[in-house]
């Protein structure tokens, strides 16, 4: 029976539901994350393609052969001793100021003392590595070790929040910073400083304004609690890191001691074309993706869902991309860094396919840490990285530079097969439509970019250039007819599920 006291209280709860108004879809939270990071990604990429094509035409392939080998040793101190602190704050339930604040303090001192290292290892690793300036330069980018340790820890629970707004202007403002001060300096300087420096002013400016973007009073703090989860978490992390680590810069290592300083930067802008245009979308990814997870750990059908949402979405934008760029590699190389660089179109061709693997990847990898699955991702990479340790020297001194190409591309297509299996068995038989659209997406592509490249290539009886032309725009209109036909129509059903 309902009574008059009930129907106050109901005409209360009515009210109080009314004045409070309900938090936004996770959906359209998506959206407004992946609208200012993606409005971020197209500007980023725009200043580093205008830095790029300045800096080629000012620099020599050596200056940026030594530049690599710093970078990579720098990538290896920081890598040895990850810990995961960013993705740790992500995955926690949870997160208070005593977490940032043991955040904080442990990022200092893994700062301070792989600084110290390096600068202490520098001479022997110059000597090891046959380049003479590679100390110097090794001393100062330490202090780089140092800014990033400085960096205030609240920009996690930013990313945790998807409130990206703050985070894009900060990043651009940083790179518009940096972009500025490494043209200015390579005017001057015309050498490798002008890059080193240029990179330590943009990390000083990322510094400073992460405090802005996430405020966050910096004090000192081991509380044992969290130092053991962000230990406990960050064990297999490292184990994983230090096996991307390898995959990643281990082919610059390489190329560097076998095939000389010259050679490590023909491979190094090679490897910036595909990083320009589709690798770094996959950090874009990651940065929406992981804390999307992480909110969804407990609804599996929801899991899965926005996981084959997100790969069809990479399908979309990388394997496009990346049959565009094999196919045109011979005009945009000249055109965009002068003829100089024509020794990289080979290499180039190879390392768009490994755009779509590192696309596909990223989106695994995303999944895996937002469920808290660290173990998958340390298997994956693990084998992975044997593989690549395996054909890496010898397609390297086989076949140069195209070879180490080979290696990288050969190491990520075990990698997604890998992560591919650690997925199903995570999310389960649901995830076996998803695999069936990458696999009929790249299937296409690739036949079709196959068929332009092999009349392209044609020596005996080139092709006219019309006939070429027609053949690249039938095959466009094909792809494109598929895309609208078949995968438009699936993912925008996903997208509308409620």
């Amino acid at each position: 029976m309902i009574t008059s006291r009930d129907i106050v209280l109901a005409e209360a709860q009515v009210k109080k539901d009314r004045a409070v108004p309900a938090p936004p879809r996770l959906r359209h939270r998506i959206l407004q994350a992946g609208g200012w990071a993606g409005v971020g990604f197209v500007l980023d990429k725009a200043i580093a393609a205008i830095q790029l094509m300045v800096v080629a035409r000012l620099l020599v392939p050596a200056d940026f052969g030594v530049m690599a080998a710093s970078a990579t040793i720098v990538l290896a101190f920081m890598t040895i001793s990850e810990l995961g602190l960013e993705s740790a704050l992500i995955a926690k339930a949870e997160v208070d100021q005593e977490d940032l604040a043991v955040a904080w303090t442990v990022a200092i001192v893994r700062g301070v003392a792989m600084a110290a290292c390096l600068w202490a290892a520098a001479e022997m690793i110059g000597q090891a590595m046959q380049m003479p300036q590679l100390a110097s330069l090794l001393r100062v980018h330490a202090w780089l070790l140092v800014l990033q340790g400085l960096q205030s820890p609240a920009m996690a629970i930013v990313l945790k929040n998807l409130d990206l707004r703050r985070r894009v202007t900060m990043d651009l403002l940083r790179r518009v910073i940096e972009a500025t001060a490494i043209i200015t300096l390579a005017l001057w300087l015309r050498n490798v400083w002008a890059l080193l420096l240029g990179q330590i002013v943009g990390m000083c400016v990322g510094s400073l304004l992460s405090y802005w973007v996430a405020p966050f009073r910096p004090r000192l703090s081991l509380y044992r609690p969290a130092c053991d989860y962000f230990l406990h978490y960050g064990k297999q992390l490292n184990v994983a890191t230090l096996c991307i680590f390898g995959v990643m810069s281990g082919g610059e290592l390489v190329i560097g001691r076998v095939l000389g300083q010259e050679a490590l930067g023909f491979y190094q802008i090679a490897l910036a074309i595909p990083l320009l245009l589709g690798v770094r979308v996959t950090v874009l990814i990651h940065q929406i993706s992981m804390p999307t997870y992480a909110l969804l750990q407990q609804d599996r059908l929801g899991v899965a869902r926005v996981f084959e949402l997100q790969m069809g979405l990479v399908g979309l934008i990388f394997i496009p991309l990346a049959a565009g760029v094999a196919v045109l590699a011979p005009v945009i190389v000249p055109f965009a860094f002068g003829p100089q660089w024509l020794a990289i179109v080979d290499p180039l061709r190879l390392l768009c396919v490994y755009v779509v693997f590192a696309g596909y990847s990223s989106a695994m990898t995303a999944l895996h840490y937002g469920a808290n699955r660290p173990d998958l991702q340390m298997k994956s990479w693990g084998a992975q990285f044997l593989f690549y340790a395996m054909v890496l020297v010898p397609l390297t001194m086989g076949f140069g530079l195209t070879g180490a190409a080979a290696a990288l591309v050969a190491s990520y297509a075990v990698g997604v097969l890998l992560q591919s299996m650690g997925t199903r068995s995570l999310i389960g038989t649901a995830v076996n439509v998803t695999f069936w659209s990458v696999g009929r997406s790249s299937l296409l592509a690739g036949f079709l970019a196959g068929i332009i490249l092999l009349m392209s290539e044609t020596t005996a009886t080139p092709p006219a250039a019309w006939v070429l032309v027609s053949t690249c725009l039938g095959a466009l209109g094909l792809y494109g007819w598929y895309l609208w036909s078949m995968e438009v129509p699936r993912l925008k059903v996903l997208w509308e599920h409620r």
